[in-house]
């Protein structure tokens, strides 16, 4: 019980995600409270329009949780599901209805943006070209790096779990993780082929090297450019990536010099 409280409560204790789960459920808690109903809409009743509205957000809902990565992802893609049907529930109701809650959405979007993680992490950040140079050093180190964009939001939803990947296995001096602004830094996410535009699928990304050579990526980019899908979890990160057998032969190999 502490832990999925640890694990899935506390973190929603947060003044961005209260309000976000509000804006997301404002339009049937209105219609569920008594003269305040009265006075914001004309009939506190659900016609049959708005439960097939609610029927298409369960459904659209269903379909895209299945790529979240984390818990705090998964509430997020409820709650912007949920804004976008309070969109369509709204302007049936009236212009200044949806205005006003446009508004709302707006300004939720702009002064309370999702947190930034703030935990632990065995994690470095490179700049420029201290990057390529790094990577090829010490053909010893084995780097697992991530491209990043700061406005990103699978970006921030992936940053909890590169910190806890890099937790468990980072404790060696010849595996290291990293972290690279692929924002900041165009020119060089492109020597790695990771597109920065805002339609760009690529971000995050995370490269394996070995002796100073790319071994692995995720999401992976074939010869034509075409990214394929990938959910950026722990267990998928640690799988693809072979983590575990990779820390242990380190580990081995470092005791063994």
């Amino acid at each position: 019980m502490k832990q999925f409280y640890k694990n899935r409560i506390k973190p929603l204790i947060d003044v961005h995600y209260l309000t976000n789960i509000a804006l997301a459920s404002s339009y049937f808690l209105l219609k569920n409270i008594p003269n305040l109903c009265e006075f914001i809409f004309d009939s506190c009743l659900l016609e049959w329009r708005e439960v097939e509205i609610l029927m298409l957000l369960v459904i659209s809902v269903a379909v895209k949780t299945r790529r979240a990565s984390t818990w705090l992802q998964l509430v997020s893609t409820v709650c912007t599901f949920s804004k976008a049907a309070n969109v369509i529930l709204y302007w049936r109701e009236g212009p200044i209805h949806v205005f006003s809650y446009c508004s709302l959405w707006f300004l939720h979007f702009v002064f309370l943006p999702q947190p930034v993680y703030k935990g632990p992490e065995k994690v470095q950040y490179f700049r420029s070209t201290n990057l390529e140079h790094e990577i090829k050093r010490d053909d010893r180190i084995t780097w697992l790096v991530c491209f990043y964009a700061p406005w990103s939001p699978p970006c921030k939803d992936f940053t909890p779990v590169f910190a806890e990947i890099s937790n468990k296995f980072g404790g060696l001096n010849n595996l290291k993780f990293a972290k690279f602004d692929a924002n900041l830094y165009p020119d060089i996410a492109k020597k790695f082929n990771i597109s920065t535009s805002s339609f760009s699928k690529q971000l995050p990304t995370v490269l394996l090297f070995e002796k100073g050579v790319e071994t692995k990526r995720r999401p992976f980019i074939d010869s034509n450019g075409k990214v394929f899908n990938y959910v950026m979890s722990y267990e998928n990160i640690v799988k693809d990536f072979n983590l575990n057998k990779i820390y242990f032969y380190i580990q081995n190999r470092f005791y063994l010099d």
